[in-house]
């Protein structure tokens, strides 16, 4: 049997390489989180080791990759308009990161401390947030345009 929820997603594009846009959106704005973290305990001469960085964002980006596609934060219908990108990327967000800082953990060895954790759900929520609003205000504004 065929219900409209069926018909309505196929061929839709839901992977992260069929928005590369977006993919990249998404990975800046980790990154961004990351850098701005390194930043804030860098060296005197505030100089910013990029390796640090990777290394940092690595466990978010993965966890990112692997829960966003799942919940549809690439599918059309996620940035239809700025309600839909702010509430599929909180969604996206609220599994993510969490998985994120476990990773975190499990890869330095050691449980992430608290003030961490809020830092990093704070921040990446907002710079997240702000990619994927930015991405579709500048996408209906394209289409207005042209």
């Amino acid at each position: 049997t065929n219900n409209d929820d069926e018909i309505s997603t196929d061929g839709i594009p839901s992977s992260p390489l069929d928005r590369p846009v977006l993919s990249a959106i998404d990975t800046l704005s980790l990154l961004v989180f990351a850098g701005v973290g390194k930043a804030s305990h860098s060296a005197v001469d505030g100089s910013l080791d990029l390796i640090a960085v990777l290394v940092t964002a690595f466990p978010f980006l993965v966890s990112w990759f692997l829960v966003a596609p799942l919940v549809g934060s690439y599918r059309p219908e996620a940035t239809k308009d700025i309600s839909s990108a702010a509430i599929q990327t909180t969604k996206a967000w609220a599994l993510a990161v969490p998985l994120g800082c476990i990773l975190r953990g499990v890869i330095k060895g050691y449980i992430p401390p608290l003030p961490f954790v809020v830092v990093t759900l704070i921040a990446t929520l907002v710079i997240l947030c702000a990619g994927r609003v930015g991405y579709t205000f500048l996408s209906e504004l394209y289409v207005e345009m042209f």
